[in-house]
C-alpha cells in the first residue's frame, strides 16, 4: 500500500468509526483497531483527531466535486445539466454516507475557535472548497434564470435550499445488504427531479 493509499485508507476508516459512534466517543486507538493498523501509523500521517476530522471534511467534498463539477462543465441544456448534477451529487451522499454524516454532525457541534495553525489552514481549504461547490450550483441556477427555464427568485436562497435538499439522504437513507447502484440512482433520480421541481416556472 502506498503512502497515499494508506492516508486514504485512514480517513475512510475515520470517517465509519467517528459515523458509527460518534466524534467525541471515538478515539484514535479505535481507529487505528479499525483498520487493523497501530496507533503510530496513524499519528505518522495525523497529529490529532482534529486534523483526521477535518480530513473526514474535506474528503466529503472533494468526492462530491469530483462527481459534480464534470457534468457542470458540459454544454448541455441548462434544466438537463441541473438535474445531471443533483444525480451526481445524491450519488455521492449515498456512496460515501460515513463522511457526509461525520460533517453534519461536525457542523452542529461547531469547531473550536482555537485551532492550531495547520488545522486553520485545513479549515480554510474546506471552506474555500466549500464556496466553489456552491458556485456550480449558482452558476447553473443563474444561466436557467436568464434563458428563462427556471422561475426567477433570490439565487442565494435558492442555491441553499436545493443542496439542503440533495443532502437529504444524509438524515434518512439507511444503507441495505440489497441496495446496489440501481438503487441508489433510483434515489438520486426522485430527489433530482424534486430539485428541478423547486425552480420551473408555475403556470
Amino acid at each position: 500500500m502506498t503512502r497515499a493509499d494508506l492516508k486514504h485508507e485512514i480517513v475512510k476508516q475515520a470517517a465509519i468509526c467517528f459515523a458509527k459512534n460518534g466524534v467525541d466517543a471515538t478515539s484514535i486507538d479505535q481507529i487505528a483497531h479499525a483498520m487493523g493498523a497501530s496507533k503510530g501509523k496513524v499519528y505518522h500521517h495525523f497529529c490529532s483527531k482534529g486534523e483526521l476530522l477535518l480530513a473526514v471534511r474535506k474528503q466529503s467534498i472533494e468526492s462530491v466535486i469530483q462527481r459534480v463539477k464534470p457534468v457542470a462543465d458540459t454544454p448541455a441544456p441548462t434544466a438537463q445539466r441541473f438535474v445531471a448534477m443533483s444525480k451526481a451529487h445524491v450519488m455521492g451522499i449515498l456512496v460515501d454516507l460515513p463522511f457526509h454524516r461525520v460533517v453534519v454532525e461536525n457542523l452542529r457541534a461547531g469547531l473550536s475557535q482555537n485551532l492550531p495553525p495547520h488545522e486553520s489552514r485545513l479549515l480554510s481549504e474546506i471552506k474555500a472548497l466549500q464556496a466553489s461547490y456552491e458556485d456550480l450550483f449558482r452558476d447553473v441556477i443563474s444561466s436557467g434564470q436568464k434563458d428563462t427555464s427556471f422561475r426567477q427568485q433570490s439565487v442565494s436562497t435558492t442555491v441553499n435550499s436545493v443542496i439542503v435538499l440533495l443532502n437529504a439522504p444524509i438524515f434518512w437513507y439507511q444503507p441495505r445488504a440489497e441496495d446496489t447502484e440501481d438503487s441508489h440512482r433510483r434515489i438520486a433520480e426522485h430527489i433530482a427531479e424534486m430539485a428541478l421541481g423547486t425552480l420551473t416556472p408555475r403556470p
